[in-house]
């Protein structure tokens, strides 16, 4: 029986499956090399979509302190609603009638590239920075 076991798997198959466990880190890397080029004072942005649009856009600064509701007047569907807390450079979605409520459980962010999702209401927040096209990264594939 172990015999036929180690027939099973070819040594190209090992390397196939190392292969690909290396390369799915690729994302967390262009995620940090992405930090590395955001200066310390950049302004971050809390942008919030709804169905894919851009509702609102607010700057995070030291002394922000604001709580925001989103309902069915913002895009959302039925008796869904958001409410969204910003202090100071960070930004939660507070309260929200999502079944999980994943988004809630999911705290305070405040660097850019963090994201806050609340898939049934189709609601993010995007935390983000402008950053000149001089600094961008690109990664050729």
């Amino acid at each position: 029986m172990k015999n036929h076991r180690k027939l099973m798997i070819k040594p190209l198959d090992v390397l196939l499956i190392v292969l690909m466990m290396s390369l799915s880190f690729v994302p967390l890397g262009v995620f940090f090399a992405s930090q590395l080029n955001v200066p310390a004072d950049a302004p971050v942005y809390a942008v919030i979509l709804i169905n894919g649009t851009e509702v609102d856009r607010f700057r995070l600064t030291d002394d922000a302190n604001h709580l925001y509701t989103y309902t069915n007047a913002h895009g959302l569907t039925g008796n869904q609603y958001n409410i969204v807390e910003i202090q100071g450079m960070r930004i939660r979605v507070q309260a929200d009638n999502s079944p999980d409520q994943i988004g809630v459980n999911m705290g305070w962010i405040s660097r850019p590239g963090q994201t806050i999702v609340v898939l049934p209401h189709r609601f993010l927040i995007r935390l983000e920075t402008s950053i000149p096209d001089s600094e961008e990264i690109i990664i050729p594939f």
